[in-house]
């Protein structure tokens, strides 16, 4: 079993912020989602929204499962991740955005405190989806190696599936 369903079945309070940050996750997601596809940017006030609710939640599930370590591991991945993709941004010469960093840090801090390995199977399964996106696109002849897609939302499926399945 994942470790994300081993701490809901913990208690109902374990349960509630488990259910809690899958809610924000999917709801913050989609909205980002959407703005990423249809005008290439995330938006600073949901990412920051995004990142106060999963900061409380972690926080919160720190405090009820007396957790510290994983509150701790959980910050490091928003370092980790976020730095990654901040490297990543730095390096690729303006094809990945400040918004990708910003999401990253998020993402980092709701698969950190479960599973810091899952930061980079999320990682893999992003750039994955998006090469076979833009492959399918190509062979479709509705993208060239050239154009422009957004990156947030394979970012946020692979993230939401390593959450998931998080050890």
């Amino acid at each position: 079993m994942s470790e994300i369903w081993s701490v809901a079945q913990e208690s109902p309070v374990s349960a509630a912020l488990v259910l809690l940050q899958l809610a924000c996750f999917l709801g913050f997601g989609v909205l980002l989602a959407k703005q990423d596809m249809a005008t290439h940017r995330l938006p600073n006030r949901l990412v920051a929204s995004w990142l106060a609710a999963s900061l409380a939640v972690i926080a919160l599930l720190g405090i009820f499962r007396s957790d510290l370590h994983g509150v701790l591991i959980g910050l490091l991945g928003l370092l980790l991740l976020g730095g990654g993709y901040l490297l990543l941004t730095l390096a690729s010469g303006g094809a990945m955005g400040m918004g990708d960093v910003k999401l990253a840090g998020v993402l980092g801090l709701n698969l950190g405190y479960y599973s810091l390995p899952s930061l980079f199977f999320a990682t893999l399964l992003a750039f994955v989806l998006a090469t076979l996106w833009v492959i399918g696109g190509v062979v479709a002849r509705k993208l060239t190696l050239k154009s422009a897609v957004p990156f947030g939302p394979f970012m946020l499926i692979g993230s939401f599936i390593a959450l998931l399945m998080a050890r």
